[in-house]
């Protein structure tokens, strides 16, 4: 299965990941910088990322999240957070954009 980055830069990344791991795990396995300043636990808002495609098949949004999100400049309907959004095979082919 694969995911697809785009970076700052505009340049694209495709990678592959397996079921149960997090957005954020995926891009550091895969040397994509993201600020994960609290380690995944969703609460710095650090790794907030744009989601491009796929948005119905994104696991639902937490309070914790929203909560995070809130406090994140720049924030859309298509915003998540890459610690918390965990993939599964529904999500083959997403596009997750670097903000």
């Amino acid at each position: 299965m694969s995911i697809t980055f785009v970076l700052k830069d505009g340049t694209k990344k495709v990678v592959t990941f397996e079921e149960g791991q997090t957005v954020l795990q995926v891009a550091e396995k895969s040397r994509i910088k993201l600020n994960s300043n609290c380690e995944g636990f969703g609460v710095c808002g650090g790794c907030h990322v744009k989601i491009e495609n796929l948005l119905d098949k994104l696991p639902e949004i937490s309070e914790k999240e929203d909560d995070t999100l809130d406090k994140v400049s720049g924030v859309g309907m298509n915003s998540r957070l890459a610690c918390q959004v965990v993939l599964n095979s529904s999500l083959d082919g997403l596009v997750v954009k670097l903000v």
